[in-house]
């Protein structure tokens, strides 16, 4: 095996994941309901309860397609076999369903498919592994396919302008009621909910992941298998086209190098890797085949406006007390929905609101006017259905909704919580290291990373207080503006030696290993505020692409350490390895500071103010007197300087690092101002955020003090031994 690739070391992995097994079992008697499935896995915030499920949820599918291999599936690897592995081709529908109507039907049920594409990729580039070889390929490759590489997600606007384009609007798939609408096929939901989970097992399930990514490059989307004369705007098609075209042979290369990472491994990593290029292909089938008789036996006008007035019914009540059908009140009607929809129906059909020799002129369509007293309830798609069940469905025989949907249970999370393999609590800094830098193998790591958080930001609060009270984006600005020229005008270009000699520097650079081998760890999961702000969202996520290098490893800030550190012959385990920790040079308190950024970063949404203060506190030591100082100091003592270099460029005023993170507190500080109109609040949030600035002094200050110390008792111990 390749040393660095460490992270990636399928056998190592394979040990660490038996607690997921093991709640999977804990929980394998409940039904996974694919509607609460989606739901949650699009919520931010770190859930333990839901890994379980997403985890037995991929086990499943993953087994289903191995059990269906097509004929692609190669037995044994080979470099020139590898290209032959195709997607097998699927049918469009029948020439007779290729209407513009059964078209538009499918672009709404491949939303959630298409809006969530390729995100299992998202966390592929995780800390423990950002500098690797292999993580830092499918990072350029999900930076490709995603359009982000150019700092938008051009992939993600194709996909939205579809949707706007069609009239199907845009959804919002972290809204419960989008996952409860009936009229979703489930296997719709079914493949999302795999591609988001797939995303919270980057390591776990990482030969799948290759296969699943392989397939999807390879494929059309649903919509132009089943319409492939569609009359839909060509520009998502295209688009999609060209991108996954680009990314099929870097793909391939990235499969064949991490098969020969591990020779010892290759069989089962390469049925492993097939059986998740079957696992899409065999899920779009599904797909098809589900839409297919969705739009064969469309549902009857009973069953839609059934349907409506259920997704309706919630809203209504109280609203009803006072009017009555067939002596029972709305209210009443409405809270025994769907069970009593047989009953409701046939009472409606037979009163005052319906005019069955002339049903466009029911009094029923009239309380839906402009001068109606429930205009604007329904949107013009559900006055259509209202309409079309006026005109067809009255003489229709009702049959229940409960017998053709189905049921969507209440969204309550499952009471497991994966058993502490360790006591977390007592484990000093350095030997939560290696589980937080591994945290996505050892989940049962994060109650005790958030307890020592807050543990750090609660004394951190104590003893710094905010240079202003009441927050206001001129004070804030003038603040941050104020702290860089001080930095500036401090910087005295070096006359002379220096006063800290060269073994002192390679000292300091070594213990700074566990902090900068993981640069950028404390917003690696900023993606997780796509839906809390999309802007802050991608702000942060752009910072730590620029921080692993987007997709380049020479421009990879952790890889470009780890070769300063070679040039200076110190070598180091990998750091996600327990040797790692283990290392006796390290002084303990070169921990503190690294556990607490990838404590917080396991909890972006919880600390989100926080973590912007740290990120601007981090963004701004950039620049100025310190890192300036440095390169002219490591340059006389003849050590590269190019790892400060890039962040004094990097981390700029004007544009870069510095900037953005203003603009993402500032945009931050807008929404909650937005939101609560309250100006107290805002000055607590500011409080947090400040508290989170003044983190990484804080939370630094026994490695600052403890440093020189260290050294010298290091150096007059060495000195005696010789």
């Amino acid at each position: 095996m390749n040393n660095s690739e460490h992270a990636f070391d399928p056998f190592l992995i394979s040990l660490y994941t038996q607690k997921f097994k093991d709640i999977a079992v804990q929980s394998k008697n409940d039904a996974i309901n694919i509607r609460y499935l989606f739901y949650q896995l699009n919520q931010s915030g770190n859930n333990q309860q839901l890994m379980s499920k997403a985890y037995d949820f991929l086990i499943q599918g993953l087994r289903h397609a191995e059990h269906i291999k097509s004929s692609f599936f190669i037995k044994d690897f080979d470099v020139k076999k590898l290209a032959e592995i195709k997607a097998a081709s699927i049918e469009p529908l029948p020439e007779h369903l290729l209407t513009s109507n059964n078209e538009l039907e499918c672009v709404k049920q491949t939303s959630a498919i298409l809006l969530t594409q390729p995100c299992w990729l998202q966390n592929i580039s995780l800390a423990a592994c950002s500098k690797t070889a292999i993580g830092v390929r499918m990072m350029s490759i999900y930076l490709h396919l995603t359009g982000k590489e150019q700092g938008g997600s051009y992939l993600q606007e194709t996909h939205r302008s579809l949707l706007l384009t069609t009239g199907t609007g845009i959804p919002s798939l972290h809204s419960v009621s989008y996952s409860q609408q009936a009229e979703i096929i489930p296997e719709m939901l079914g493949l999302a909910c795999i591609q988001l989970a797939f995303a919270r097992f980057p390591r776990v399930f990482f030969p799948e992941i290759l296969g699943f990514s392989l397939a999807y490059c390879q494929m059309p989307s649903l919509i132009e298998i089943c319409f492939p004369k569609h009359q839909l705007p060509s520009l998502f098609f295209e688009t999609r086209k060209q991108r996954l075209d680009e990314q099929i042979s870097p793909l391939l290369k990235c499969i064949t190098d991490y098969l020969d990472c591990f020779p010892q491994h290759k069989r089962a990593l390469w049925f492993r890797i097939q059986n998740g290029f079957c696992l899409y292909q065999q899920q779009i089938q599904d797909c098809r085949e589900r839409f297919l008789l969705s739009v064969e036996k469309p549902i009857s006008p009973h069953q839609a406006i059934a349907r409506l007035f259920q997704k309706k019914a919630m809203a209504a009540i109280g609203h009803h007390q006072n009017i009555q059908l067939q002596g029972v009140s709305l209210d009443h009607w409405f809270a025994g929905m769907p069970t009593n929809n047989m009953e409701f129906l046939q009472a409606l059909k037979q009163s005052g609101y319906v005019n069955r020799e002339k049903p466009l002129e029911s009094p029923l369509l009239a309380l839906f006017d402009i001068k109606g007293p429930m205009f604007g309830v329904v949107n013009k798609s559900e006055l259509e259905i209202i309409k079309n069940w006026l005109q067809e469905g009255l003489n229709e025989t009702p049959v229940s909704i409960t017998q053709d949907s189905e049921k969507i249970e209440p969204y309550i999370l499952p009471s497991l919580r994966f058993q502490p393999t360790k006591n977390y609590e007592k484990l000093s800094n350095r030997e939560l290291y290696y589980y937080l830098v591994n945290a996505d193998l050892f989940p049962d790591v994060l109650p005790v990373a958030c307890a020592k958080a807050s543990k750090w930001l609660r004394l951190c609060t104590f003893f710094n207080s905010p240079p202003f009270k009441h927050y206001s984006h001129k004070q804030f600005g003038a603040y941050i503006k104020t702290i860089y020229q001080q930095e500036m005008s401090a910087y005295q270009p070096l006359q002379g030696q220096p006063k800290i000699s060269r073994e002192a520097y390679i000292w300091g650079l070594e213990q700074l290993a566990p902090m900068i081998l993981i640069d950028g760890c404390w917003i690696q999961h900023s993606q997780d505020l796509q839906n809390i702000n999309s802007e802050i969202s991608e702000i942060l996520f752009s910072i730590y692409c620029d921080e692993v290098g987007n997709g380049q490893l020479e421009k990879n800030h952790p890889y470009i350490f780890q070769q300063l550190l070679k040039s200076l012959s110190i070598d180091l385990p990998p750091v996600d390895s327990e040797d790692f920790i283990k290392h006796q040079r390290f002084i303990d308190s070169a921990f503190d500071l690294p556990v607490y950024m990838l404590a917080l970063s396991s909890f972006s949404v919880e600390f989100l103010p926080e973590l912007l203060g740290l990120n601007m506190a981090i963004e701004l030591s950039g620049l100025g007197r310190g890192y300036m100082r440095l390169v002219d100091e490591w340059n006389y003592w003849g050590i590269d300087p190019a790892i400060a270099k890039v962040h004094i460029s990097i981390d700029n005023y004007a544009s870069g690092h510095t900037f953005l993170a203003k603009k993402a507190i500032q945009l931050y500080m807008d929404d909650i101002l937005q939101c609560t109109g309250d100006r107290e609040v805002l000055n607590r949030h500011w409080r947090r955020i400040y508290s989170g600035y003044a983190s990484l002094r804080f939370v630094g200050t026994r490695f600052r003090l403890g440093l020189p110390v260290s050294y010298l008792i290091n150096k007059f111990r060495y000195k005696d031994v010789s």
